[in-house]
């Protein structure tokens, strides 16, 4: 909750949040509620929100900032560092084939927000990983040899050279950088999601997130009416999508559309383990499909 002073921050603490909160069964976690100053910014959902002094552009002599936050930023390189120590000795397919929906996804994800400047420099790092990948790979080979082997303009749609892939298939490791920054459309006035006469505006607004979605992702929305059925809430909530099978495959459910539909990665996650039973935790290999990262 944004507010214009301290004391109107304790008032919504104290009185306005707590009653607005138990009226959806809710409540605040006082370990995870704390008030800040918005110069000293804070973390929320692995962006960092801060108003940072700015007296040349802006009125008040103050712009908010939204970017990826560092912790967001180590724990991925952390995850693609255990990854590409888990690839080594593996082919430059298995490679592309784990690491790419890690990169799209979590670009996708944070390509709302001022995130240019951290997206370089995941990719300057990446290629750093790319290069141990490739000298542990061919400890013998000099560097002109790796470059040939794994470097070259892979992707034809950019002007990039430096491009790590498989030049016998063509496909190639995706950079943070070649996904455009979309910056976020500003809610329309005092308009809340809690106002039924808006409901069109929302719909039109949470429409717009969606498009990451494929033809055929579109096509499974639009006859759920864009509304998870194990949940019962819209799908674009910011969640990750999955394609699940309502028969699972491992009980011979067929691939046919009318057997697929789009639910969130929890949704998906519990309803497998009901499906399949409690010792199944997660869905199989053949029941996950690729999930549709934003």
């Amino acid at each position: 909750m944004f507010c214009e002073s301290q004391e109107d921050a304790l008032i919504v603490r104290e009185q306005i949040l707590p009653d607005w909160l138990a009226q959806r069964g809710l409540s605040l976690s006082p370990e995870k509620t704390r008030l800040v100053q918005l110069t000293d910014g804070f973390d929320f959902l692995s962006f960092n929100v801060r108003r940072y002094p700015h007296p040349q552009t802006a009125r008040s002599g103050y712009k908010l900032c939204i970017k990826p936050s560092t912790q967001a930023v180590s724990d991925l390189r952390a995850k693609l560092r255990g990854e590409w120590l888990a690839l080594r000795g593996q082919s430059v397919a298995a490679v592309l084939w784990k690491l790419n929906p890690i990169i799209r996804g979590w670009a996708n994800y944070h390509r709302r927000v001022v995130s240019s400047r951290t997206f370089n420099a995941l990719d300057a790092w990446m290629f750093r990983r790319a290069v141990r990948y490739a000298k542990h790979t061919h400890p013998e080979k000099s560097w002109q040899w790796l470059c040939q082997r794994y470097w070259g303009p892979w992707n034809k749609e950019r002007q990039a050279n430096w491009v790590f892939g498989d030049k016998h298939s063509g496909k190639y490791l995706l950079k943070f950088s070649w996904f455009k920054i979309d910056r976020h459309e500003l809610v329309r006035g005092t308009s809340s999601p809690d106002d039924p006469d808006l409901r069109d505006y929302w719909w039109e607004r949470q429409k717009v997130n969606a498009k990451h979605l494929n033809a055929g992702d579109i096509d499974l929305a639009n006859d759920q009416g864009w509304v998870c059925r194990l949940c019962g809430m819209d799908l674009i909530n910011g969640e990750e999508l999955h394609r699940h099978h309502t028969i699972p495959r491992a009980l011979h459910g067929s691939d046919a559309r009318s057997n697929r539909e789009l639910v969130h990665l929890y949704c998906h996650q519990q309803e497998t383990k009901r499906q399949l039973g409690p010792a199944q935790e997660s869905p199989p290999a053949d029941e996950l499909q690729d999930s549709c990262s934003e």
